[in-house]
């Protein structure tokens, strides 16, 4: 009975030593293998790492240049500074599209490949069997005949390029004085405040004046230091009529035929008056014309005399927005705020 029982206590521990035997595999396999899962997590980052940083760098230049070319080399060569799996990641021009982003019906920013204004970078960064850099080897995959494995990243990268067209009332009813500050001086500090907030927030952004009364005058052409706009504009005299038909299509015109007007740029026209059309007719064909050349009219009525209806509409077709100031605060807060809107970058 003894020797049973010596002999059960044998089996057991032979079972147990069995166990533990497999068990060891078990855990040793799982180790094994966690060196692989921890090395593709890795990975996964750096190209990450590497694709958002060559479409910025795309976006960069692409908004410097305006030269499609330039711009995919730059993406290219960001790319290649970049370590992925122990080698720089190489891409092909064709892993580069340049194009537009918008924002879809729920709200999720979308990518329009080669739709303008050019703007927006997109790279489609990978390590797959086909690319230059090939696929990733991994350290024990193939124990499980899996020897690499082929992740991808995606990113696009939005600069914000502008040109900017600033369309201002000179008209005689400027000169009103409303709480100790006339009308056109009032314009003269917010454009001085839009102008500061333009060149903080929005550095690749050229602009141009178009001043209007009676006649419209293209006073400054495109230009991308600001310091003519402002001695322009602190020097504006106020007199004569209100011609907004011409004053929008010569600001839309600088746009289009300035030499300095970039054809990857975002179109903006900043209008203002403090009245109403009455010389020169509607300014709605100017503004559908604008609109049809894919420029963006933002709108600002200031004082109670202006005809906000009409820019209401103006702002509308041009699909921008339209802002109303009773007094001088309210004006350099409407500017500030168009400034503010034109400097969005966008990453997706």
């Amino acid at each position: 009975m003894n020797r049973r029982i010596i002999q059960n206590q044998e089996d057991r521990k032979g079972a147990m030593l069995v166990l533990v035997a497999f068990l060891m595999i078990i855990l040793i396999v799982g180790a094994v293998f966690s060196v692989d899962i921890a090395y593709m997590h890795m990975v996964r980052a750096e190209l990450r790492t590497a694709t958002d940083a060559a479409a910025r760098a795309g976006a960069e230049a692409l908004a410097r240049t305006q030269d499609e070319n330039l711009a995919i080399d730059a993406a290219l060569a960001a790319a290649e500074l970049n370590i992925v799996g122990g080698q720089p990641l190489l891409l092909n021009r064709s892993d580069i599209q340049l194009g537009s982003v918008v924002s879809g019906p729920n709200g999720k920013l979308v990518f329009q490949d080669g739709v303008p204004p050019l703007g927006s970078v997109r790279v489609v960064g990978e390590r797959v069997a086909g690319s230059r850099s090939g696929p990733v080897n991994l350290f024990f995959g193939a124990m499980l005949g899996q020897s690499n494995f082929q992740p991808v990243q995606v990113a696009t990268a939005s600069a914000s390029v502008r040109d900017i067209a600033l369309v201002l009332d000179r008209s005689g009813s400027m000169q009103a004085v409303e709480n100790g500050l006339s009308r056109i001086d009032a314009l003269k500090i917010a454009v001085d405040s839009f102008i500061d907030e333009v060149e903080t927030s929005s550095p690749n952004s050229n602009m141009s004046l178009t001043t209007y009364s009676t006649n419209s005058t293209r006073d400054i052409a495109l230009t991308p230091t600001f310091d003519q706009i402002r001695i322009a504009v602190g020097n504006l005299p106020a007199a004569g009529f209100t011609n907004i038909f011409r004053a929008l299509r010569d600001g839309s015109n600088s746009l289009q035929q300035d030499a300095n007007a970039r054809p990857f740029a975002a179109k903006t026209i900043v209008l203002m008056t403090d009245g109403n059309f009455n010389v020169g007719g509607t300014p709605i064909p100017s503004a559908q014309r604008a609109a049809d050349r894919g420029h963006t009219i933002h709108t600002i009525t200031f004082s109670s005399g202006a005809n906000q209806a009409i820019m209401q509409q103006v702002a509308a077709i041009g699909g921008g927005q339209h802002f109303h100031a009773d007094d001088a605060q309210e004006l350099d807060a409407a500017f500030r705020e168009i400034a503010r809107s034109l400097s969005v970058v966008l990453v997706e």
